[in-house]
């Protein structure tokens, strides 16, 4: 005797079959797909497997209407799952054959009558149909060269009246108002240290390496040296940039070991680039020891994960893989929304909320991004932080969010980590 569940739409019922019903959460956490203008509306993480959730009033042609208090209903089919939008379930049925009718109906093809109630069968082949099909990423010219090879990324960073950055390929991630836990008997460069995610890092106080007063560190800087972790400490973390490696200035005068590798002029503005290496050997810090026989764990860790760059658009956040990142800047006072004037470089923009939301939002935070023939810039709510993920946190797209919203094709992949869900964005696929 087959079962199905009772649902609630509407106020009318509806009924699924059990086989095909995995478990009943809560309407809660979804992370909503970019301007979704159709019935999948974005994904959730269940037990660290990403699910796309439907709308299935929307499906139905019943509205979109959804309830503070709806609830979803995991759905699996061949291996394969997916969550709908129901106002409320009501029972388990059990359905003897004679129960079942046939109908004539574009929508339904079935219905039990049982108990003096009508419960219209939901055709799951159906809300599973594009489940299946085959999605062929469109391959790019690796051979292609661009003028992106002569160029840097920092990230910049404040130090009282200084501004210093790093190489951002030695950057893991920002932490803010990190809490630091104090080690005696360590040198006055050492802080202390911090717990990250089970992890120990020692973190190192630039107000004592570069002999400041006592300035209000706020945020700091995980980096990673020659299989090393360190944490610095710093007042406040201010943007990426690519410079060219030819405009970083070597000083002609310095110490034997210093600590900077070259000055940068940037529009004005003096850069202090550290030279990561020499900071370490000159405080006296082993790390070549440490890492003799972990460099090649260390390569294959490095291989096994991505730097990011996370931002904001309304609630929701997005990332962009660190490569394909030019610079991050704050405009002025200038209210710009096609073109922004960047050292004399005129650089188209898109307003991804206007594009993804169609909501246009005055926004001065700017992401200056890699174009595949041209650079362009993408206007953002906000900017939250710099993050590594390792490889295997990051999944397709479920081919339900490609196929059925218009704005799936500007998603690359997502980031499934700490049970959260993040979009990474195509940059390829945003054309100007």
């Amino acid at each position: 005797m087959p079962q199905y569940i009772s649902i609630i739409l509407d106020k009318e019922k509806y009924a699924i079959p059990m086989i095909n019903v995995q478990e009943v959460v809560k309407y809660e956490n979804i992370v909503k797909v970019p301007g979704s203008d159709n019935y999948i509306i974005g994904v959730i993480n269940l037990r660290n497997k990403t699910i796309p959730i439907m709308n299935l009033k929307d499906k139905l042609n019943l509205g979109n209407t959804i309830l503070s208090d709806s609830k979803i209903v995991i759905l699996t089919k061949k291996g394969s799952n997916l969550g709908i939008i129901v106002d409320d379930t009501s029972e388990i049925i059990d359905v003897e054959d004679q129960e079942i009718e046939k109908i004539n109906n574009d929508k339904f093809s079935t219905v039990i009558r049982k108990n003096e109630h009508l419960y219209k069968v939901i055709e799951i082949d159906r809300l599973f149909e594009g489940n299946f099909k085959d999605y062929k990423k469109e391959t790019l010219d690796k051979h292609i060269k661009y003028k992106h090879e002569e160029l840097i990324q920092i990230l910049k960073f404040k130090l009282g009246n200084e501004i210093m950055a790093i190489p951002v390929e030695n950057v893991q991630e920002i932490v803010k108002k990190p809490k630091i836990y104090s080690i005696p008997d360590m040198p006055n460069f050492v802080k202390g240290v911090m717990t990250l995610r089970g992890e120990i890092i020692q973190i190192i106080d630039l107000n004592a390496l570069f002999k400041k007063n006592n300035l209000a560190l706020k945020e700091l800087i995980i980096i990673k040296i020659n299989g090393t972790k360190f944490g610095l400490h710093v007042e406040e973390v201010k943007n990426i940039t690519s410079v060219e490696i030819e405009s970083i200035n070597k000083l002609p005068v310095t110490s034997k070991n210093s600590k900077v590798i070259g000055v940068i002029n940037l529009n004005g503005e003096i850069i202090t680039l550290l030279n990561l290496g020499k900071i370490f050997d000159e405080l006296g810090i082993e790390i070549e020891k440490i890492v003799l026989d972990e460099n090649k764990k260390n390569e294959e860790t490095i291989d096994e994960s991505k730097l990011f760059l996370i931002f904001k658009l309304i609630d929701e956040k997005y990332a962009i893989e660190i490569e394909k990142v030019r610079e991050v800047t704050v405009l002025g006072n200038e209210n710009v929304n096609d073109v922004v004037n960047i050292r004399g470089e005129i650089i188209p923009l898109i307003n991804l909320n206007e594009k993804f939301n169609g909501k246009s939002i005055n926004s001065k935070n700017i992401i200056i991004v890699k174009g595949k023939e041209k650079d362009f810039g993408l206007i953002v709510d906000e900017v939250e932080e710099i993050t590594r993920v390792n490889k295997s946190k990051i999944e397709k797209v479920p081919a339900e969010v490609m196929s059925e919203t218009s704005n799936g094709k500007y998603l690359k992949s997502i980031i499934n980590q700490n049970s959260n869900l993040t979009f990474i964005i195509d940059i390829e696929k945003l054309n100007v």
